[in-house]
């Protein structure tokens, strides 16, 4: 197994043995990485055991002072949401057909109009095809930006969803966004945000290349929203094709 692979089983396993998940759970995730029944059986027998913490005594409680110390307001640490399933896309196999922006417009609006998807396809470069969309980040700072509450998380999904009734059009969700990129409706000007469609995602099913898929939330890869200009960097450093091109 590869590395990163190896790394979800571990963390699959130490969930399997705080209970966070099921035994069957596990199986079903397991399989998901690739791993055959057997071996998940295997992975799900020998995830650690719990080690027995002996019994701490109890200290007795300090007699009470004169004048007690003021206690000082606890820090207040930055809001993480719980992490939710995850559209991800697999480069290598992408060929930058577009089929997955005229289904999304067709699924959310009944329209062939790629202007109307929530995945965007840009072509960089011969055999540089990069997709933007709303990677569900961990902190949404579109949701903290929204002054009315516009935008919230589906609580099935994780995904970002928008009640349009509600957006004034502010853009504030855009100059939040670590992406950069928050597309709007073209006549609307309301944000449109993929919502995973239920986790029956268009995209996915009809990728002719099968380069798109979701994962739940335990094997979700921990991918934060990048620039365009970062994913485009990152791209042709795996593909070594800074020596053919300029620098965007």
């Amino acid at each position: 197994m590869s590395q990163e692979r190896n790394e979800r089983i571990v963390e699959l396993q130490e969930q399997l043995r705080q209970g966070k998940i099921s035994r069957r759970d596990f199986m079903r995730y397991a399989m998901l990485l690739g791993l055959t029944v057997g071996a998940a059986e295997a992975l799900a027998a020998c995830a650690p055991q719990p080690t027995p913490v002996p019994p701490t005594a109890v200290p007795p409680a300090a007699p009470p002072t004169a004048e007690a110390a003021p206690t000082p307001p606890p820090s207040t640490p930055e809001i993480v949401m719980e992490k939710g399933w995850q559209l991800v896309i697999d480069y290598d196999k992408c060929s930058g057909c577009r089929t997955c922006e005229i289904e999304c417009a067709k699924r959310h609006f009944n329209e062939i109009n790629p202007a109307l998807a929530a995945i965007r396809i840009y072509k960089v470069y011969p055999g540089i095809d990069i997709a933007m969309y709303c990677r569900n980040c961990n902190t949404r700072p579109c949701i903290d930006a929204c002054p009315v509450g516009a935008i919230t998380m589906d609580e099935k999904t994780g995904a970002n969803k928008v009640d349009p009734a509600l957006c004034t059009h502010c853009f504030k969700c855009e100059e939040a966004c670590h992406a950069q990129h928050v597309v709007f409706h073209p006549t609307e000007q309301y944000p449109i945000f993929c919502d995973l469609c239920d986790l029956d995602p268009a995209c996915v099913a009809a990728c002719p290349e099968k380069a798109l898929s979701v994962v739940p939330p335990v094997v979700a890869p921990d991918t934060w929203a990048e620039p365009l200009d970062e994913l485009i960097k990152e791209r042709k450093e795996k593909l070594g094709l800074f020596q053919y091109m300029t620098e965007a």
